[in-house]
């Protein structure tokens, strides 16, 4: 099988999708897909408990149906951090050594706050002891600022930055990424990348992993990676390229077979 028919998007929130997007999806060879958890606003433990359940128990279910592998990832998100957040560490723990999850995330900063870098670093903590990959997701102000102070989190526990994926990044923090030897996550969305801006800077972002980040709560396309591919094909870039680009260096990172 051609890696072009074998397509992962590395961070999706496809459960919110429906069944039309799903099917789309499949038609257009996206064979996995990262589904990253994330209740806006969630409040209390028991909610993102039962939403880690949920995506193991019925989404992934959801997503065989239309020929996709869905890989789990939990974690506990800037925006939806509960008062008694410290008792979802152990939970987190439990899907990953029970591989009901793969990895970690979406985590991340926001607001920037000393609560929101304790609990990155706490998370961080459980990914460096499993040796596991993180999604780490970055805001739309203040973004170098964001990079730099992941970075910094991570290098004060450790972290194995060939398994840090910093999410959301574009031309004002690509560099940042790419010095620090973090995986650049590169979501295809507006206004942070298209498939024009990537061209126009190959080289800074083929160590990247394509995604959609696709939601009902935002402004994403859930066929952003194949039409990126597709753009990119047209553009003239080496194959080898889209290949890492669309598939191989999510697999790499991620251990997906």
């Amino acid at each position: 099988m051609s890696v072009m028919d074998n397509l992962v998007d590395s961070h999706t929130h496809a459960y919110m999708l429906p069944k039309k997007d799903l099917e789309l999806m499949g038609l257009a060879k996206i064979v996995d897909v990262v589904l990253c958890s994330f209740v806006p606003l969630a409040k209390h433990i028991e909610t993102l408990i039962d939403h880690f359940e949920e995506l193991y128990s019925i989404h992934c279910k959801r997503l065989e149906e239309f020929g996709i592998n869905a890989h789990i990832f939990v974690g506990i998100h800037p925006r939806c951090t509960p008062p008694e957040w410290k008792k979802l560490l152990p939970v987190i723990e439990n899907y990953i050594e029970s591989s009901k999850a793969v990895g970690i995330g979406e985590v991340g900063l926001d607001s920037m706050s000393k609560t929101e870098e304790e609990v990155l670093s706490e998370q961080l903590k459980i990914a460096r002891e499993y040796d596991v990959p993180v999604i780490v997701h970055i805001p739309m102000v203040e973004r170098i600022k964001a990079v730099e102070k992941v970075i910094s989190i991570a290098k004060s526990i450790e972290m194995d930055f060939g398994k840090l994926v910093i999410d959301h990044t574009s031309s004002d923090t690509i560099d940042y990424v790419n010095d620090s030897n973090a995986v650049p996550g590169l979501s295809v969305k507006p206004p942070l990348l298209d498939p024009a801006k990537i061209v126009e800077n190959i080289d800074k972002y083929c160590g990247g992993v394509l995604n959609s980040d696709c939601a009902t709560l935002t402004d994403t396309d859930p066929l952003a990676v194949p039409k990126t591919v597709k753009y990119l094909e047209i553009k003239g870039i080496e194959k080898s390229i889209i290949e890492k680009l669309a598939s191989l260096n999510t697999r790499k990172v991620f251990r997906i077979k």
